[in-house]
């Protein structure tokens, strides 16, 4: 006999943060709520297993697995999930007092909701607090490669998500667990991928306040890719977007095809190589699921890939 369902499950994918690991799960534990929550640690090189095992709550569930990467740790920890809406939260990153609540509600109130994010504060690894990121209107990561009015402008947080990842990290998403995507085998935009798979399966929803602390410190993957990887991080951008754009426009209801389609391409990003991102779109087709050909451009030894990434990397 299974057993019951839950209203939540947090899922926590824990690498080599030991020194934020505790703050992390307090976040999630300070209340009396009816949840689990789920660690999975990923290989951690330093003390995270040994201060996770010193935590007593009933709520708790640690496994431990060999280091096999974020997106398998993640795959691992929704598979064990029994809790009717899921959150995800990164071991170096912190939720809100009130944001399992605030977002349980949301789900609540509107049955069409899929999933929901909110608000980012940003800070440093000394708990320092460097601003607030408020979704798709502020601190956008790169310009728009051409002038005039974008998806983000629609002000559909469905469409936003093809101009930038304004989510920003897997630690800002709540979704309904039944028939949920799972994370692609992407070294740096598998949270954006992932959201945007979501997207596709309904609204989602934005709340207007911070309500997670997102770290930014010297060991976030994003700021490895900003070094030897930004080659490789730019073309899984193109890839990621690619991936998603036809079908995200084909299925948004309510607006006038062909200013999408403009708006489409004054959005995308595409560091500077239009001609990446063309054939990515062409190879991707308008197929509701991904062709094999194409999922097999993310072979490190694919010559298309390669080149692309060697192109994208001198940019």
């Amino acid at each position: 006999m299974s057993s019951p369902a839950l209203p939540a499950s947090v899922v926590i994918p824990s690498y080599n943060h030991g020194r934020f690991i505790e703050a992390c799960v307090a976040s999630v534990l300070s209340d009396d709520l009816d949840l689990e929550l789920i660690v999975i640690d990923d290989g951690s090189r330093d003390d995270s297993v040994e201060r996770l095992q010193a935590l007593r709550d009933p709520r708790l569930r640690l496994e431990v697995q060999e280091n096999r990467g974020a997106h398998v740790a993640l795959n691992r920890g929704l598979d064990l999930c029994r809790g009717e809406i899921c959150f995800v939260l990164n071991s170096d990153d912190r939720f809100h007092p009130d944001r399992i609540t605030r977002c349980l509600e949301t789900f609540r109130e509107d049955p069409e909701v899929v999933a929901v994010g909110s608000w980012l504060e940003i800070v440093g690894g000394d708990d320092r607090r460097l601003g607030v990121k408020k979704a798709w209107h502020d601190l956008p990561p790169w310009p728009r490669p051409e002038p005039g009015p974008g998806l983000a402008d629609l002000g559909d947080p469905r469409l936003a998500l093809l101009e930038s990842n304004y989510l920003a990290t897997t630690s800002n998403i709540a979704f309904r667990n039944r028939g949920a995507p799972r994370f692609a085998s992407l070294r740096y935009t598998h949270d954006w991928d992932f959201f945007l798979a979501l997207g596709r399966r309904g609204r989602l929803h934005v709340i207007e306040e911070p309500l997670v602390a997102y770290r930014v410190h010297g060991e976030n993957t994003i700021a490895e890719g900003k070094g030897q990887g930004e080659g490789v991080m730019r073309f899984e951008i193109l890839w990621t977007v690619a991936a998603h754009a036809a079908a995200m426009l084909r299925e948004s209801s309510g607006h006038d095809v062909e200013d999408l389609r403009s708006r489409l391409w004054r959005s995308l990003p595409r560091f500077g190589r239009p001609d990446l991102l063309t054939q990515l779109l062409t190879w991707r087709g308008e197929a509701d699921t991904l062709p094999a050909s194409y999922r097999a451009l993310l072979r490190p030894d694919h010559p298309f890939r390669q080149r692309a990434v060697e192109a994208l990397a001198q940019r």
